[in-house]
């Protein structure tokens, strides 16, 4: 079938996907996509992108539930420390362990230790090197 001139827009796409849109303009969306396949196209590609986004994001969330679990181990572990006072001790060993491990798990860890030893290995201009390199591959 060719695509018809009134053709739905984008945004319009947008909040169909969202379910913002009213009942009425939602029944007449869905009679436009019934008979334009461009248009149902263009609804299933952002549909499609949609659910990839989310998915990105659930991922993003769940890695950094991880790689500060250990973090959040330690500061937990600081704090008992003060409310149990019998265990003080224990828990600030605790607290090192943890935020020991936070740290070394990180990739900022391995990122000082290259620094440092292009430091040792060259001075300035080996870890200037270094850090332009990082900035190539890491864009914030």
């Amino acid at each position: 079938m060719k695509k018809q001139n009134l053709c739905i827009s984008e945004t319009e796409l947008n909040d169909y996907l969202s379910r913002s849109l009213s009942e009425d303009k939602r029944r007449s969306i869905e009679g436009h996509l019934s008979s334009c396949d461009s248009c149902l196209r263009k609804l299933l590609f952002a549909h499609e992108a949609l659910e990839e986004f989310q998915k990105r994001k659930a991922k993003e969330r769940i890695h950094m539930v991880r790689k500060n679990i250990w973090l959040a181990g330690a500061v937990i572990a600081f704090m008992l420390s003060f409310f149990m006072h019998r265990y003080f001790l224990q828990f600030l060993v605790a607290t090192i362990i943890l935020g020991a491990k936070w740290i070394f798990e990180s990739s900022n860890a391995r990122i000082l230790v290259m620094i440092y030893d292009a430091w040792k290995k060259g001075g300035e201009k080996e870890t200037s090197k270094i850090m332009r390199s990082l900035d190539d591959r890491i864009k914030f």
